[in-house]
């Protein structure tokens, strides 16, 4: 049979009461008796009951994370990140999808799991283009964190990173670079972060002097595909660019595939800055330039908030902005002072 904490409590000497204090690490033990109980468990190999715990604590220990994908670099970086994090205080990540078009809430059967109160808390990373799914996790009191979510509007507990910063920083590169037409190929537009992206290209070229080209802003949708049509269409249009900040590295990837294609020397007549740090930008040859998210630390900073909003310890309308790193590889030119 199971060992339970009856067993415990007779094999330490104390009273059930105490095992269970010590369990659930209230401090209103003794030290001697809480060495005894702990050592009991040790001997008895003793595994807690996941359920009797959360009916014990009003807890279950999992956190929710809402994804628009699991097939994307960045995204992967993050849900690898928060299990790690909630790991080291022996909680659990439950994963969901959602691509945002409509109430994440109500678009999978997983997210059964956030409705019936199976987790303590939600991260969001998925699109939310409105206040009524906002209002609907306020409504049945969930508490939750928005990660990577720029829109000013929603009055929510978020953790952003800056993108215009990063488009800003990526487009005055290239224009150090010597580039003087630089093209730009968007992420979806489903997302902030693809708007704030292309406000730091403009306000790059309006600081530089730049006369903005309509020809030179495509529409794209985070894909490989996105970049590598954009430079056959600037080509056959006759209006390639000198650089190409693409909104993220799956589009860079297709960037530098047409340029190999068609000739196109990279970096002496096609610079590129993608943007995410995917693991293949340093193993490629050359390395490609990009904007790296802080994966991690938004990841640290997402559990923290959300686990600090379900102990009351913070209010829930706490906001933080982290900022990207510009990291340069082959694919760009330096200014002439820097070579």
């Amino acid at each position: 049979m199971p060992v339970n904490i009856y067993d415990i409590a007779k094999k330490a000497g104390v009273s059930v009461v105490t095992v269970s204090k010590v369990l659930n690490n209230h401090p209103g033990v003794r030290e001697y008796n809480r060495k005894k109980v702990l050592a009991a468990i040790e001997e008895l190999d003793y595994k807690p009951n996941a359920a009797a715990r959360t009916l014990a604590r009003g807890k279950t220990g999992m956190i929710g994370i809402i994804v628009p994908c699991i097939d994307d670099a960045f995204m992967v970086q993050v849900m690898q990140s928060v299990e790690k994090e909630l790991a080291s205080r022996n909680m659990f990540m439950v994963v969901a999808t959602s691509s945002g078009d409509t109430d994440p809430l109500k678009e999978s059967s997983c997210i059964r799991l956030f409705r019936e109160g199976r987790v303590d808390g939600v991260l969001i990373m998925s699109p939310v283009n409105d206040q009524s799914c906002i209002m609907e996790l306020k409504k049945r009191n969930i508490p939750f964190v928005l990660l990577d979510q720029h829109q000013t509007n929603l009055q929510a507990p978020s953790v952003t990173v800056n993108n215009f910063y990063g488009g800003y920083q990526a487009t005055m590169c290239l224009i150090r670079g010597g580039a003087k037409s630089i093209g730009h190929i968007t992420g979806s537009e489903l997302f902030d972060s693809s708007h704030e992206r292309l406000r730091g290209y403009l306000k790059a070229l309006e600081d530089s002097g730049i006369k903005r080209d309509k020809r030179l802003v495509v529409k794209g949708n985070f894909s490989f595909t996105s970049g590598y049509d954009a430079v056959k269409n600037w080509v056959m249009q006759g209006c390639l660019p000198d650089a190409v900040f693409a909104g993220d590295d799956n589009t860079a990837f297709g960037v530098i595939d047409a340029a190999r294609e068609l000739g196109i020397a990279i970096p002496e007549r096609l610079a590129v800055i993608g943007y995410d740090d995917h693991p293949f930008t340093s193993l490629f040859h050359p390395g490609i330039s990009t904007v790296k998210q802080p994966a991690e630390k938004m990841a640290k900073c997402g559990v923290e908030l959300l686990l600090k909003i379900i102990e009351g310890k913070v209010k829930r309308l706490t906001k933080i902005s982290l900022k990207p790193t510009l990291i340069l590889r082959g694919t760009t030119k330096l200014p002439a002072e820097e070579e």
